[in-house]
């Protein structure tokens, strides 16, 4: 059930058609490791949150069709890009990153929706938020004030902690491994092993 709090979303099954048919798009999203370490060479930090990121993405009049649905007997078709098609992450990413490069944009670094902007100082810092946010404001990109994080010096990202020349994990990401009760069958030691694995490089510092 939905909280007074939490919005109504649309979700639409393409799995029968469209994606049945579509063909794969191999472009990469980010390394998150790189992306976390590029901003740790930084002191200043903001993250900016896209609202409903994947609608802000157009699609070509030629293409809307393919999105169509049925509701109450009617036909409808997405003008934007919709959640639950094939390649809508690596569109979006492709997209984001066209978007950069156009604008020539300096220390931007984003994870599809999540665009984190970085400076040696707080005067550079300044200056590449203010190229990120006109650009933003020439596209009508909307952003999500709540979900962002200006001028920072330690800031919490794709399940790491960032600040300068430091990246850790994320302390509520790791929080959960930490209360795990002992293991006490071979089935939950396998499950527990394969998350210290994934956490054994920061063991020491903890």
């Amino acid at each position: 059930m939905l909280s007074s709090k939490e919005k109504k979303r649309l979700v639409i099954d393409y799995s029968s058609t469209v994606n049945r048919f579509t063909v794969l798009d191999a472009y990469p999203l980010p390394n998150i490791e790189d992306l976390v370490n590029k901003v740790a060479q930084d002191k200043y930090y903001s993250s900016i949150d896209l609202r409903q990121a994947y609608h802000q993405v157009p699609l070509l009049p030629e293409e809307r069709h393919f999105t169509t649905v049925d509701a109450a007997g009617r036909l409808y078709q997405y003008k934007r890009l919709p959640f639950g098609v094939t390649n809508g992450v690596s569109a979006f990413q492709r997209t984001i990153d066209a978007f950069i490069n156009t604008h020539r944009l300096r220390k931007v670094y984003a994870y599809l929706d999540d665009l984190t902007v970085t400076g040696a100082t707080l005067e550079e810092h300044a200056s590449n938020l203010k190229l990120l946010l006109d650009a933003a404001s020439s596209c009508n990109m909307t952003l999500n004030e709540s979900k962002s994080q200006l001028r920072v010096r330690t800031l919490d990202m794709l399940g790491y902690r960032v600040s300068f020349q430091k990246v850790k994990p994320d302390p509520q990401r790791l929080q959960p491994l930490l209360d795990l009760p002992p293991p006490r069958t071979p089935k939950k030691l396998k499950r527990v092993s394969g998350m210290f694995s994934y956490y054994a490089k920061w063991i020491p510092r903890f």
